[in-house]
This record gives C-alpha cells, sequence and structure tokens, in this order.
C-alpha cells in the first residue's frame, strides 16, 4: 500500500444509483455511533448532498453514514453513491481519511482509536504517515506505537507518505547506501536511494563522504585496466558502468538532438549572463566534439600518451555523470519541497 493519495483515486468519479436498502454500515470510525442532532439537521436540509462512498464488494458506506441515516428518515429510496475498490482494511483507512478532512468532526478518542485499529493492520506505516490519515500530532502515533501489542516498532524500515520504505535508522540507510556504491562504482544515485530506502538527497550526500574519505574511489577500479578479465575483457564491474552509462534510460541522446539543447540553453538568460554558466556552456560546447564517432581524435594520440589520457577522459566522464546525478537529485528535492506544502494541508 502506497501513498493516501493514490488509495483515494481509487475512489470513482461515476454517480451510481442504488437502494438504501442494500447500504450497510460498519466501518465508520465514530465509537459512539450517528448523532441524532446530525441526523436531523442533515434531514433538514433543502440542497442536494455529496453522494456516499461505498466499498464496492461489501456495499458498506466508507463516508456518508449521516447522510444516509438522513435519507432513510426522509424516506428517499434510491441514493446516489461513488464505489471505493479496496479490501476492508484500506476501506478502513478511507473512511478515517474522508472523516478528518470534512463532514462532522471526529472526538478525539475516534481518532486515538483509529491510530491503534490502522497500528494493528498497518505497523509497518511510519508515524507521519498514520498521523496524516487520523488527524492527529506524529508524536500521539508514536506513543500509541509504543503501548501497542504489535511488533511494528521493531521493524528495521517503515512506509512514508511518499510510498517508499525508509529506515527507522538514518545511520543503517547510509551504510547500505555506501555498501552500495563500493560494491557497484557506476550505479545511479536513483538505484541506490531505491535499494537503501533513502531519499535522493542523502544518497548524494553518502556519495560525497565517501570520495572525500577516499579518493581513490575517484580512479573508479572499475574502469581501469586492472579490472579486465583474461583475454582483454572488461570485468564485470566494467559492463555494469559501461552499460549504465550507455543505457537510453540515462538520457543518452544523438548529437544532433544535444545541440538542439545546447543551442536552448545557450539562450538562457541564467547561464548566458553569468561567469559560471558561460564556462560551464563553454565545457559543454567542447564536449560534444566528442560526440562525432568518425572524429580522428583517438589516432592523433601517440601511443605512449593513450593509457593517461585514457584516465583522464574517464575521470572526465565520471564528473559528468556526477553533475547528472546532481541535477538529477536537484529535481528531486525541489518536486519534494513543492509537495511538502499540499500534503501538510
Amino acid at each position: 500500500m502506497g501513498r493516501i493519495e493514490d488509495m483515494l483515486a481509487r475512489i470513482g468519479d461515476q454517480i451510481d444509483w442504488v437502494d438504501a436498502e442494500l447500504l450497510r454500515d460498519g466501518l465508520s470510525p465514530r465509537l459512539d455511533g450517528l448523532t441524532a442532532a446530525h441526523v436531523r439537521h442533515l434531514a433538514e436540509l433543502e440542497q442536494d448532498l455529496p453522494p456516499l462512498v461505498v466499498q464496492r464488494a461489501t456495499m458498506r458506506v466508507v463516508d456518508g453514514a449521516h447522510r444516509l441515516a438522513a435519507a432513510r428518515s426522509r424516506g428517499l429510496t434510491r441514493l446516489p453513491i461513488v464505489y471505493f475498490d479496496g479490501a476492508d482494511d484500506e476501506a478502513f483507512v478511507i473512511a478515517v481519511r474522508l472523516n478528518v478532512v470534512h463532514g462532522k468532526a471526529l472526538r478525539p478518542r475516534d481518532r486515538s482509536a483509529a491510530v491503534r485499529r490502522i497500528l494493528d493492520t498497518h505497523p509497518e506505516w511510519s508515524d507521519r504517515w498514520i498521523a496524516s490519515v487520523c488527524g492527529v500530532a506524529p508524536r500521539t502515533v508514536a506513543a500509541l506505537r509504543r503501548t501497542s501489542s504489535d511488533d511494528g516498532h521493531r521493524l528495521a524500515t517503515r512506509v512514508g507518505r511518499d510510498g517508499r520504505r525508509h529506515p527507522l535508522s538514518a545511520q543503517e540507510g547510509r551504510q547500505s547506501a555506501a555498501e552500495i556504491m563500493r560494491e557497484e562504482p557506476g550505479i545511479s544515485l536513483r538505484q541506490v536511494a531505491r535499494r537503501a530506502g533513502v531519499s535522493i538527497g542523502t544518497a548524494l550526500d553518502v556519495r560525497r563522504r565517501l570520495l572525500a574519505q577516499d579518493p581513490a574511489l575517484t580512479r573508479d577500479p572499475a574502469l581501469t585496466r586492472d579490472s579486465a578479465e583474461p583475454g582483454g575483457r572488461p570485468g564485470g564491474a566494467t559492463l555494469r558502468a559501461v552499460q549504465r552509462w550507455g543505457s537510453p534510460d540515462d538520457g543518452q541522446r544523438s548529437g544532433p538532438t544535444v545541440r538542439d539543447q545546447l543551442e536552448w540553453l545557450s539562450r538562457e538568460p541564467s547561464l548566458r549572463y553569468t561567469d559560471r554558466g558561460r564556462a560551464l556552456l563553454r565545457l559543454v560546447t567542447m564536449t560534444l566534439a566528442f560526440l562525432d564517432p568518425g572524429s580522428p581524435l583517438a589516432g592523433a594520440v601517440a601511443g605512449h600518451c593513450r593509457p593517461s589520457l585514457q584516465s583522464v577522459a574517464r575521470s572526465c566522464a565520471r564528473s559528468w555523470l556526477d553533475l547528472a546525478d546532481q541535477l538529477d537529485a536537484a529535481e528531486e528535492l525541489d518536486a519534494a519541497a513543492a509537495a511538502a506544502p499540499a500534503q501538510a494541508a
């Protein structure tokens, strides 16, 4: 189960009219049941009320128990509904979330009981995830988790509001990311973040710290001649790095397409009118000369210079890949920052 937004998206848009007798109760998070005064208030309203949210498999009302009671008190026999497709535990989560964000407010004891029930069914969910569903503070969830009988507090990872698994210990996540980078030097930050259960920003920070602690890592042994297998074939790590660098999924483009991109970048004021921007554009422009497979540059290098130039070329290539990963990480962080206000709301 991922983000709450993905679960809410499983509520249909099509409104169906069904017999009121077919609808069942049982998913409301309200411990004391319906409030008679609120039912009377809804029954007296002249405007149409929103359709009920109903679990398709069981015809139980997920959201709208008071509206259902009000309609029955008025003698209505057919009611508008939208279906939710999901299991019972998912339907309860949706019931809690919808009752938190609109309609008659849940009481504190209702919210606490909802937290306990969700902890029983989904102990792997993070405190912030559950808090966002139940409308309580994360520290309230943490306190209730400590008093619960489940094993959720002993799990090594938890699922966050972004739908991803994150290690409870930041140090464990960083150690896992570092091990992955040492074993697979050519791996992308996105892959490291996904496998280690950390953010791309954390993966980028781990990479920088590794290079600062061990400068030898910048000379990626997976890409040196020493890693070649007998017969002159590159070793497994070399193949992984070469496959990654040559993968179309990593943004490789043909020369004309890259030049079109460069032409646009050269007109971009934020680059064109800054010292660093102009320097970056000059570097990119010079690098494009190597995109032509028929370039005679390699043939112009004397044999005794080739080993040193190989090391320099590969070092430059790794620097460009590192820049690409940094840009990718910055984009991810910007997207997460932009989404944070919406999640908090």
